[in-house]
């Protein structure tokens, strides 16, 4: 796990007002920096200029992040969001990788696009590092190209799936507690 900031300090509790596109300030700056953290180990996430602006690039990253954790995706940091985007940056901080719960949304295959897409190449490229498979490092960027085919096909070879390179159900119900079990190694 590469290193992280862990010099952050975190008010204790929630500031009472929900953060969204328009809104300024340290508390923005301060889940800017804990959502760049915690992209170290859930890079599905987009990198931020931890600038105190909350706009475009950090409402993705907010919804990429709620829909990692079975959140309201809405883009917006209220109560839920803040407590879970601090409690996960925190066990990343500590080197404890909480499980990712996301959601099955229907067939992948070459075509699609979107955040799942990104999801599915940031849980491979973790699997491939921990046990060094062959298939393709893919970037992040939810396009599901030939490498990104190649790749699912890769891992559907090596757990002992149908191998079609498309994420359906199946492929999509044994890559998610893999992921989970290879981010806390």
């Amino acid at each position: 796990m590469s290193e992280i900031n862990t010099n952050i300090s975190a008010p204790a509790n929630y500031p009472g007002t929900p953060l969204r596109v328009g809104s300024s300030g340290s508390n923005v700056t301060l889940m800017q920096q804990y959502l760049n953290g915690l992209g170290v180990v859930y890079t599905a996430v987009n990198r931020l200029a931890a600038d105190g602006k909350y706009g475009a690039a950090t409402r993705n990253a907010v919804i990429r992040f709620q829909k990692q954790f079975s959140l309201t995706a809405d883009g917006v940091i209220g109560r839920n969001t803040w407590n879970a985007i601090t409690a996960v940056y925190l066990s990343v901080a500590g080197y404890r990788a909480l499980d990712v719960t996301t959601k099955y949304i229907g067939l992948m295959a070459a075509g699609s696009s979107g955040d799942h897409v990104r999801f599915v190449q940031s849980y491979l490229n973790a699997i491939k590092k921990q046990y060094n498979y062959t298939w393709p490092t893919l970037t992040v960027d939810g396009r599901y190209g030939a490498n990104t085919a190649l790749a699912v096909a890769g891992y559907q070879s090596a757990y002992n799936l149908s191998v079609d390179g498309k994420v359906g159900r199946n492929t999509w119900a044994s890559m998610i507690p893999e992921f989970n079990k290879v981010i806390k190694m």
